[in-house]
């Protein structure tokens, strides 16, 4: 895999966009995914003889720290200190994440994080308000929305980040995931070995992932 950027941790958000009638979380509901779990564009995600048997695709904007950075005070310093934006598919076992205390497996197994390799600069992007991001199973939409309609956005996660604790080179922010289409329902994101999941954002190109 050739990658432009080493990645060092993976965090991961929850709960970071509308979802049915649920409330935003009062603060980032941040979690760590295992580092191991990356693959590369048109890497096969294996799901043979994988201990989940229902997994989901979920597609998000990732944000990679470019800069060491503690208690930063304003979004345009966490916007200087960011690498650039790539694409990340933080595939999820919901069979594990129901079963399991906390989701360090259901989102850490081989595979489960399928991210581009070429970072997009912050100044060479649209507005948050113009980039979309919609995932595909095959030919099937099964996600579609604005990067705008996050509660916390790129910046101001990192922002906030940086409050908590210090940030470091290759550090990988992804952002959450869109509600399924259509209504919730994401019977159409489960992965099955044929499948192929393509996710796209507006201004950094597509992240094809095969299942095998």
């Amino acid at each position: 895999m050739n990658r432009h950027y080493d990645v060092r941790t993976i965090w991961g958000t929850a709960r970071n966009f509308p979802v049915g009638v649920d409330d935003p979380p009062r603060t980032p509901q941040l979690f760590v995914k295992n580092t191991h779990a990356v693959i590369g564009p048109g890497e096969p995600l294996e799901l043979t003889g994988s201990v989940a048997q229902r997994v989901v695709a979920e597609g998000e904007l990732a944000i990679v720290v470019g800069r060491r950075c503690r208690a930063l005070e304003t979004t345009e310093q966490a916007r200087a200190h960011i690498a650039g934006y790539c694409i990340a598919n933080d595939v999820t076992a919901r069979d594990l994440q129901e079963t399991d205390d906390h989701w360090s497996r259901a989102k850490g197994l081989d595979g489960f994080c399928p991210l581009s390799t070429e970072l997009v600069a912050p100044e060479d992007m649209p507005p948050w308000d113009e980039v979309v991001i919609t995932t595909h199973v095959d030919t099937r939409l099964v996600q579609r929305e604005l990067v705008s309609s996050a509660y916390v956005g790129p910046e101001d996660l990192v922002l906030w980040a940086s409050q908590q604790f210090t940030l470091h080179p290759g550090d990988v922010f992804l952002l959450g995931t869109p509600d399924y289409l259509p209504s919730g329902d994401e019977s159409g994101a489960v992965l099955r070995p044929g499948r192929t999941v393509t996710i796209a954002i507006s201004g950094l190109g597509e992240l094809i992932t095969p299942v095998v």
